[in-house]
């Protein structure tokens, strides 16, 4: 009969969800290790370059997280209702909301003026992520030995910023 199709069918979406969140769990630690890898400096250049650009306050941790979350999911766009705050994301889970949560606007700046906000919502189209220079510089590791001059690779070079 039809049971144990229905059953079958039911287990392969569970897996598959299972592998989704799993697929995001890995990408995110990834994400982690090359995003913490960089500079604050160099995290703030690649929140700055996005569209529209992004918050830049916070420690290193919280710099790291935004890049990651951001390159994850998209960026978090400017209020729809008021045009002037960056909206904020409230998450339900640590993973498999796929970028999607709680969204709210703190309000912004218009003239030099605080403009207060209460736009709340639980979905936003969030823009994709723009790779930066910044994000793919090998970064300075202090444990590194010094290698030979003239090795023959360009890895020091300037990297031309478009």
């Amino acid at each position: 009969g039809p049971r144990p199709a229905a059953a079958a069918a039911a287990a392969a979406k569970s897996n598959a969800a299972a592998a989704a969140v799993q697929d995001e769990a890995s990408r995110r630690d990834a994400y982690t290790a090359s995003f913490s890898a960089l500079s604050a400096a160099a995290l703030k250049e690649c929140l700055r370059a996005q569209k529209p650009d992004q918050l830049l306050g916070g420690n290193k941790k919280e710099l790291v997280d935004r890049c990651v979350d951001r390159k994850l999911y998209g960026n978090l766009p400017r209020c729809p209702a008021c045009g002037l705050g960056k909206l904020r994301v409230a998450y339900a889970l640590p993973v498999g909301h796929k970028g999607q949560g709680r969204f709210s606007c703190p309000g912004g700046y218009d003239d030099d003026a605080y403009k207060p906000c209460s736009y709340k919502a639980a979905a936003a189209e969030r823009p994709a992520w723009t790779v930066v220079a910044a994000e793919t510089e090998t970064p300075v590791r202090k444990s590194a030995k010094k290698r030979p001059a003239g090795g023959g690779d360009d890895e020091g070079a300037p990297v031309p910023l478009d």
